[in-house]
C-alpha cells in the first residue's frame, strides 16, 4: 500500500524565500585539469575579480536572497532532544546479541569478502593465529603498493608500521592461546582514515605537511575503543586531500584505486578505507564523513558504510564525524556498537542515548516500517541500472511488509547551497593555519579556497538557519510519517580516473553534483545514513543505495541495512583479480575455514 503526503516546513515559508530548482534537473559544468586548470588558479589568485566571476556563475550568491525568521543552528544536535521524538533507550548489550546469533548467521563467500566471524572463528579453533594473519597481510600490503606488482597501484593502505602491527598481533595471539580472547574484534585487522589519530601515526589530513614530524600522542577515542577489545589498527588508509573531494583523486600523496575496476574511482573522501574493505585486505575500515565521504566510497565499492549520528561517537583526536566501513552488516554493527558512546572528551557526545543494536535481526517482517521516497528527487540519476535497483529493492521491501509513502521535502536546493557553504568555509578557515603553505595544497584545493573566502558571515547565518529548517522538517516526518527515506546514494557509478588528472588534480562539478545530489541531507542536519550495495550496473561497478534515519536511530539503519543484505543474497560479485587480495589467509591455513567449509577464496 502507498500513501502520499507532502512536508511544509517548521517555520514560515514563501516563494520569496525559496531558491527555485527543478530537483530533476541535472548540473552540467566544464571539466578542468592539467595546464586549463594550472591558468585557472593562476587567474584566481592574481586576476582581480576573477574568484567573484566564479563565485557568481557558479550561483553560489542565491542565498543572499532568501530571509528568514529561523535561529540558526550551528551544530546539529537535535536539542531540546524531546522536541525531535528522541527517547532513551533500553540498556541492551549488543555484543550479547552477536553471541547468541552467532551459530545462526548465514556463510556468503560470493563475494569473496571475509568478516570477522570467520576470523574470530578461525582463531578459536586454532587454526590459524592473529600473527600468522598479520604476517602475510602485511605482505599483501607491500603489493598493493608496488607498481611492479600492483598496476596501477592499489594504494588504500598508504602508510603502516610493521613493528607496531606484529606486537599487536603477537599480544593478541597468546590471548587466544591462553582462551582469554576479549571477544569478536580480538585479532581483527582494522584500517583508518589518515583523518583520524593514531597513537606513533602522523595525521596528515591527505597533504605532505600537515603534522608532518608530528604524530599523535594519544589514540582517538574511537581507536582506543576498538584497541580496548583487541583489534589490530595496521595502517592509515588514502583519503582525498584534507577531505575537499569526492573522487580521492589526491596528486601529492596518492589516488587510491576502485578494486573492481582498476581505471576508475573508489569514491572519496574516504576512498582508501573503501578500497581496502572492498579488495579484501581487511573486513573493516574506519572513515569520516562530512559531506558523504563514508557513504560514497561504500556506494562505489559495494560494501557497507554508516554515517552516524552528529555526536554519536566522540570527535577527540578526529577532523569530522567518522564510521564503521565494512564488508557486512554484522560487522558494520559490530564495530559501530563498540565505537559509540559518550565521552567526557567531546562535549557533544554527551546528550545521546545509549548505543543498541536491538531489532537488527527482525528481518522477515518490516510491517512495523513507513519507508519515505521521494520519486521525482530519486529519478535524478544518470544511470538507468541505479533506477533498476532502486525499484528492485523497493518492491522487495514491499513484499516484507514495509509500507512505501511518497513524500516531498522542500528546500533541498537550499541545504544543496548552504552545506556546500558552511563546509567549504570551515575547511577553509581550519587550512588558514596553514598560511605559509598554501601553495603546497593542490590546484582543486587552492580553487576551493579562493572561492569559499567570499563567502560572508551573512551567507554562513543565512545557511544555518537553513539547517533549523531542514532539522525541523526532517523532525516533523520522521515523528509522524515514516521511520526511514530511502534514496540512491549517488546519481552515478563509481568515475573513470584521468591520467592526466594525476599530477595535478582536476575540477569536475558535473560529477561532484552528480555524486552529491543524495548526501548533504544527512550531513547538513545530523542525522544518521548508511549505503548498502545494491548491485552492479552494465561495467560490473558496484551501486549503492542509502537510507537515511533519525538522529540516534542507527539501529533501525542497521535493520534495514540486514534486510538488503538478504536482499542481495549472493548477487554479490567478487572484485576484479588484478585488486583482489583477501587469499592470504588461504596461503598462511589451507584450513582457514575448517574442513567443513568450502570457500571461494
Amino acid at each position: 500500500m502507498e500513501e502520499s503526503l507532502e512536508l511544509s516546513n517548521s517555520k514560515k515559508n514563501n516563494e520569496e524565500s525559496t531558491v527555485h530548482h527543478d530537483v530533476t534537473r541535472r548540473l552540467k559544468a566544464p571539466y578542468l585539469s592539467g595546464i586549463p586548470l594550472r591558468i585557472m588558479i593562476f587567474m584566481l589568485d592574481y586576476v582581480p575579480g576573477m574568484a567573484s566571476f566564479f563565485f557568481w556563475n557558479a550561483g553560489l550568491k542565491a542565498l543572499r536572497k532568501l530571509s528568514f525568521e529561523d535561529h540558526p543552528t550551528i551544530f546539529p544536535l537535535p536539542l531540546p532532544k524531546e522536541a525531535f521524538g528522541i527517547e532513551e533507550t533500553t540498556v541492551i548489550d549488543g555484543l550479547e546479541i552477536f553471541e547468541k546469533q552467532k551459530d545462526s548467521r548465514p556463510k556468503n563467500y560470493s563475494s569473496g569478502l571475509l568478516g570477522t566471524s570467520d576470523f574470530h572463528e578461525a582463531y578459536l579453533a586454532k587454526r590459524v593465529t592473529p600473527l600468522q594473519v598479520c604476517e602475510a597481510l602485511l605482505l599483501k600490503i607491500e603489493e598493493t603498493l608496488d607498481v611492479t606488482k600492483c598496476n596501477p597501484p592499489l594504494n588504500a593502505i598508504f602508510k603502516y608500521q610493521r613493528d607496531d602491527i606484529i606486537a599487536q598481533a603477537t599480544a593478541s595471539t597468546e590471548r587466544y592461546a591462553n582462551d582469554c580472547s576479549l571477544g569478536l574484534l580480538d585479532g581483527i585487522p582494522i584500517a583508518v582514515k589518515d583523518e583520524v589519530d593514531v597513537k606513533g601515526y602522523e595525521t596528515n589530513a591527505g597533504t605532505k605537511f600537515i603534522n608532518h614530524g608530528n604524530p599523535a600522542k594519544d589514540d582517538a577515542t574511537i581507536i582506543e575503543r576498538l584497541k580496548e577489545k583487541g583489534a589490530i589498527i595496521i595502517g592509515k588508509t588514502a583519503m582525498h586531500e584534507i577531505g575537499f573531494g569526492i573522487t580521492n583523486n589526491n596528486p601529492f600523496v596518492c589516488t587510491p584505486r576502485n578494486p573492481y575496476n582498476a581505471n576508475h574511482y573508489p569514491g572519496g573522501s574516504s576512498g582508501g578505507s573503501g578500497a581496502a574493505v572492498a579488495s579484501g585486505l581487511c573486513p573493516i575500515a574506519i572513515g569520516c564523513d562530512g559531506g558523504g565521504s563514508i557513504r560514497i566510497p561504500s556506494s562505489f565499492c559495494g560494501i557497507y558504510g554508516l554515517k552516524t549520528t552528529c555526536g554519536r561517537f566522540s570527535a577527540y583526536g578526529e577532523f569530522a564525524v567518522s564510521g564503521p566501513m565494512a564488508a557486512n552488516v554484522d560487522d558494520l554493527a559490530l564495530s559501530y556498537y563498540v565505537m559509540a558512546g559518550k565521552d567526557p572528551k567531546d562535549p557533544h557526545s554527551l546528550h545521546q542515548p545509549l548505543p543498541t543494536l536491538h531489532g537488527l535481526y527482525f528481518t522477515n517482517t518490516l510491517s512495523d516500517l513507513k519507508i519515505g521516497v521521494y520519486s521525482a528527487w530519486n529519478k535524478q540519476v544518470d544511470n538507468p541500472a541505479i533506477t533498476l535497483a532502486l525499484n528492485t529493492y523497493i518492491n522487495e521491501l514491499k513484499l516484507r511488509g514495509a509500507k512505501i509513502i511518497e513524500i516531498k521535502i522542500p528546500e533541498l536546493e537550499e541545504v544543496r547551497l548552504a552545506h556546500l557553504l558552511t563546509i567549504g568555509t570551515e575547511l577553509t578557515n581550519t587550512a588558514k593555519r596553514y598560511h605559509h603553505k598554501l601553495h603546497l595544497f593542490s590546484c582543486p584545493t587552492r580553487t576551493n579556497f579562493n572561492l569559499m573566502k567570499l563567502v560572508t558571515a551573512s551567507d554562513y547565518i543565512t545557511s544555518q538557519q537553513i539547517r533549523t529548517r531542514i532539522m525541523h522538517t526532517l523532525a516533523d516526518l520522521f515523528n509522524n510519517q515514516v521511520n526511514l527515506i530511502l534514496t540512491p546514494t549517488t546519481a552515478i557509478t563509481a568515475p573513470k580516473v584521468h591520467s592526466r588528472s594525476l599530477s595535478f588534480g582536476e575540477i569536475d562539478a558535473t560529477i561532484t553534483s552528480d555524486t552529491m545530489r543524495f548526501i548533504q541531507l544527512a550531513n547538513f542536519s545530523g542525522v544518521p545514513a548508511v549505503s548498502v550495495p545494491a548491485g552492479y550496473d552494465d561495467n560490473n561497478l558496484p551501486i549503492g543505495l542509502q537510507f537515511i534515519a533519525k538522529w540516534y536511530d542507527e539501529a533501525t539503519l542497521l535493520r534495514i541495512a540486514k534486510t538488503s543484505e538478504e536482499i542481495l543474497g549472493n548477487g554479490r560479485r567478487k572484485p576484479s583479480d588484478k585488486l583482489w587480495f583477501g587469499n592470504y589467509v588461504r596461503k598462511v591455513s589451507e584450513n582457514f575455514f575448517g574442513e567443513s567449509q568450502v570457500s571461494k577464496l
